[in-house]
């Protein structure tokens, strides 16, 4: 893949995000706007850098985190009480404006790169196109993309930008008051354990 600079410079945005949903393991509830390095969208395979992801809105951050394609072709679908009460929920907002490679609508086709990079369910595309914009630009501080699930805005934000984020205080994901109704709307019902029933 190459990337022209003149034509990435075109589709940057200076944008500010205010309370974006980010869901994240219990554990690192002591930092809402940490990162590490793992194996998504637009992380590094190098391990150069690292990636924080929200989304717009509940629903969408709750797709990308936790549900993904684990219900593809199951007619039964329900998630694990341990699994959900492990997961915690921040809002993220930006403390300035964010220099974002604007990928949504026809980013990538007017980019003349390849459409993987941001809409494939496989992740290969995406993390060579993000290392090659990280390297490029490095005054990029993000990239801003529609989610292949929901279709709704997504945001991930390179470790370098991250001082500029801030997080409201994690609550456990079981708490949050839209949970419910996704559950409802999805038809996913919560189990406490394997081998035993619904709650």
């Amino acid at each position: 893949m190459k990337l022209v600079a003149k034509k990435i410079r075109e589709r940057i945005i200076t944008a500010g995000v205010s309370d974006w949903p980010r869901i994240l393991p219990g554990r690192h509830r002591g930092q809402p706007t940490g990162a590490g390095f793992g194996s998504s969208r637009f992380s590094s395979p190098s391990r150069q850098f690292k990636v924080l992801y929200a989304g717009e809105d509940f629903a969408t951050a709750f797709a990308e985190a936790v549900v993904r394609d684990r219900f593809q072709g199951k007619q039964r679908r329900f998630l694990y009480r341990p699994h959900l009460d492990a997961l915690c929920v921040t809002a993220i907002s930006s403390l300035r404006e964010l220099a974002l490679v604007d990928l949504t609508g026809a980013g990538s086709y007017e980019l003349g790169i390849d459409t993987d990079a941001n809409r494939a369910r496989d992740h290969g595309r995406g993390q060579e196109f993000s290392e090659l914009l990280h390297d490029l630009l490095p005054h990029v501080d993000g990239i801003l993309f529609h989610s292949r699930l929901t279709n709704a805005r997504c945001i991930a934000i390179y470790e370098r930008a991250l001082p500029s984020l801030s997080g409201s205080v994690p609550v456990s994901l079981l708490q949050v008051a839209e949970l419910m109704p996704e559950l409802e709307r999805l038809q996913i019902t919560i189990r406490r354990e394997r081998g035993f029933g619904v709650s």
